[in-house]
C-alpha cells in the first residue's frame, strides 16, 4: 500500500468530545445527537485500530 493512501485513510472526527459537549450545552444539538456522534466516533476509532492490527499481523507473517 502506498504511503499517501495511508494518510488519506486516516479517521478524522467532525467534532471532538469537547465540541460536542459545548454544542449540547448551548442547545445546538440534542443529547441524542451527541450520543450518536460519540458512538459513531468510537466505532470508527475501533475500525482504525482493527486495521492497524491487521497490518501488524500481515507484516509479522509476510502476507
Amino acid at each position: 500500500m502506498p504511503d499517501d493512501y495511508e494518510e488519506e485513510d486516516q479517521f478524522e472526527s467532525v467534532y471532538d468530545e469537547e465540541t460536542r459537549e459545548d454544542l449540547t450545552e448551548n442547545d445546538e444539538i440534542s443529547p441524542e445527537e451527541e450520543a450518536f456522534m460519540a458512538g459513531y466516533d468510537e466505532e470508527e476509532e475501533k475500525k482504525e485500530s482493527d486495521k492497524k492490527g491487521d497490518k501488524a499481523y500481515e507484516e509479522a507473517f509476510g502476507k
